[in-house]
């Protein structure tokens, strides 16, 4: 039976198979060639299906069975740790950014998105090891701005170092600063370095830590500690401390909220969104500086600081689709199965005996490696004239009569 059911279907075949079918439905040219018999469109999915429905346990038995594993065994909290996130910078088009609403409602002609902010957390041996890079522009691009950060925390959030450093334009004149923050042998070392133009001033600060238990984060354990806080449930007030870009250790406080809220950013709605408030300590006189707004796994929605018109976003805004242009031919294969059958054989073959050439020519695997780093870099929008541009640099000059 299974010999039959896998033997090809032959002209010879098809043309001795009942006509009771294309009679009722009249058959395009290329079926009158590829007609199909009944057990030919057996495929190898629904033979295995039958199969396994036979040893497949039921409902029932999965009802009765004793799994003897709790809720929290299924939870890894360190991997829950690890994550990756692309935010968009926008500048707000009028005034500071406030959330005092249930529902906050951006849309696009209030945000004028100017760059982006990437956030990986790795694991380490003893820790999550974080980078965050940022880029945007500014006065219509007329300027660059930007930060990286570079931080490894123990496991329990400990601080082992982090070095952070930003750029920005001030009054014409290019500011840049970098912080290295690591605790050596019971002591916090800072080194700052600020820089203005071609003129540069070094501090360097030791404080003994000896003893202490507060917990010491600067910006990239920031928000390592509010998904941790996020993803465990903690609702509440959480104390910590952190050091400036000036090397001021400041108290600090994260307030995260019961009540949730609902936020649509352009064309997307989050809801049951849970909002986090970082306040900071000057002189024993409390200020809120950010506002943070999380998903209940841990998944940055938005983030925006007081006093400043820029946030940071999950979503970004209506993005125009480049019309692709499909070739006629594939167009009319699509259209029927059986072509697309075919379309799709041939599409095969021809890959199958592309790999078999490079074997036999591997010169062209470097040829073609830099015909695609320079569409990378280049990013041209129309690739075909791009490709006949790059090969005709190769061209052999035509001879000299």
């Amino acid at each position: 039976m299974a010999s039959q059911i896998f033997q090809p279907c032959n002209a010879e075949n098809s043309e001795n198979s009942s006509t009771a079918d294309s009679q009722d439905f009249p058959l395009l040219p290329c079926q009158k060639k590829l007609q199909l018999r009944a057990e030919d469109e057996i495929s190898v999915d629904s033979i295995f299906s039958t199969l396994l429905s036979k040893i497949k346990p039921s409902s029932e038995e999965f009802r009765n069975l004793k799994w003897d594993l709790n809720a929290k065994d299924f939870h890894n909290e360190k991997q829950s740790m690890l994550f990756e996130e692309k935010l968009y910078i926008s500048q707000l088009q009028d005034g500071d950014c406030k959330l005092n609403e249930e529902v906050k409602i951006f849309m696009e002609r209030e945000l004028e998105e100017v760059g982006e902010l990437r956030i990986k957390v790795e694991e380490s041996y003893d820790g999550y090891v974080i980078y965050a890079k940022s880029r945007m522009v500014k006065d219509k691009g007329k300027y660059e701005a930007g930060h990286w950060t570079r931080g490894k925390y123990g496991d329990k959030f400990q601080l082992i170092c982090e070095k952070r450093s930003e750029y920005d334009f001030v009054d014409n004149a290019r500011i840049e600063r970098s912080l290295d923050a690591r605790i050596i042998d019971d002591k916090l070392i800072a080194k700052r370095e600020n820089k203005i133009n071609r003129e540069v001033q070094h501090f360097k600060a030791v404080m003994n830590v000896k003893g202490r238990d507060d917990l010491i984060l600067l910006d990239g354990g920031v928000m390592l500690l509010m998904r941790h806080l996020i993803i465990n449930n903690f609702r509440g007030d959480f104390q910590y401390f952190t050091m400036n870009l000036f090397g001021k250790i400041l108290r600090c406080q994260l307030t995260i909220h019961q009540d949730r809220k609902s936020i649509r950013i352009f064309h997307r709605t989050f809801k049951n969104i849970i909002h986090v408030v970082n306040t900071q300590y000057f002189n024993d006189y409390p200020q809120e500086v950010t506002e943070t707004f999380f998903t209940a796994n841990g998944k940055t929605i938005l983030h925006f600081w007081h006093g400043y018109r820029y946030v940071l976003h999950e979503t970004k805004g209506f993005v125009k689709k480049c019309e692709r242009i499909v070739p006629k031919l594939e167009l009319m294969w699509r259209s029927q199965n059986q072509l697309l059958d075919q379309y799709r054989l041939k599409t095969r073959l021809t890959y199958e005996n592309a790999l078999a050439y490079f074997q036999e020519h591997p010169e062209l695997v470097d040829f073609l490696m830099d015909y695609l780093l320079n569409v990378i870099q280049y990013k041209p929008e129309n690739v075909l004239e791009f490709t006949v541009r790059f090969f005709q640099k190769f061209r052999k000059p035509p001879p000299i009569m």
